[in-house]
């Protein structure tokens, strides 16, 4: 992906850094730790009322070794979704696209695998910016997605190119969203083909007032 390709020109985040250069060791638990912990103590108390002291405690491990490796709940919280949102991007590039359902059923299998991240992303913990910085990430491959079509069919964009691909990658998360609310009954593959359908034929065709030309 050249970085023409990309809306957003800050995303190089932590979750990259961490796919790249794989952690272990003491520091590698302890930071493993204090995600899970954090973790746990957003989905039981929302992120608002979790203190450094409770995410410490949980962890167990010292108020040092926290400040040492991310300083303040803000970049933990951040670090957690970035890492998450790396391996649902590799995840998702790596998908066939002619699969049932393409690529957004290969998300809906991760949303079920880690419904907790993905949780705390879609319900606009830590004022939003969790699921701004997931989002940006699925649009960064939409958005090569968006540049092969445009190149293999000769045409331009009939429409603002970023504006495209926000909505897209937008839809794609409330897509998730109702999958996590509507629970274990959900099949990824016919809820995807359903978003698929509504962004191929418009909202007519969903409320039944369209028809699918052929």
């Amino acid at each position: 992906m050249n970085a023409d390709a990309v809306p957003s020109a800050d995303w190089e985040s932590a979750g990259t850094r961490a796919a790249r250069h794989p952690e272990d060791g003491r520091a590698g638990r302890t930071k493993t730790a204090l995600r899970e912990a954090m973790v746990a103590l957003v989905l039981e108390q929302g992120y608002d009322a979790v203190s450094v002291e409770a995410v410490v405690e949980r962890a167990a491990v010292t108020r040092a070794a926290f400040a040492a490796h991310f300083g303040t709940k803000e970049r933990l919280l951040n670090a957690v979704v970035d890492e998450f949102a790396e391996t649902v991007a590799i995840a998702f590039e790596d998908a066939d696209i002619e699969i049932e359902g393409g690529r957004l059923s290969v998300l809906l299998e991760q949303a079920r695998r880690s419904h907790d991240v993905l949780a705390i992303i879609v319900r606009g913990e830590g004022d939003g910016e969790p699921l701004r910085r997931f989002a940006r990430r699925i649009a960064e491959v939409l958005a090569e997605d968006f540049d092969d079509e445009l190149l293999e069919a000769g045409t331009t964009p009939r429409a603002d190119r970023h504006l495209a691909i926000s909505m897209w990658a937008a839809g794609l998360t409330a897509a998730v969203g109702w999958f996590i609310d509507a629970g274990e009954g959900a099949d990824p593959a016919k809820v995807a083909g359903e978003v698929n359908a509504i962004a191929e034929h418009g909202w007519a065709w969903a409320a039944g007032r369209g028809t699918v030309s052929t």
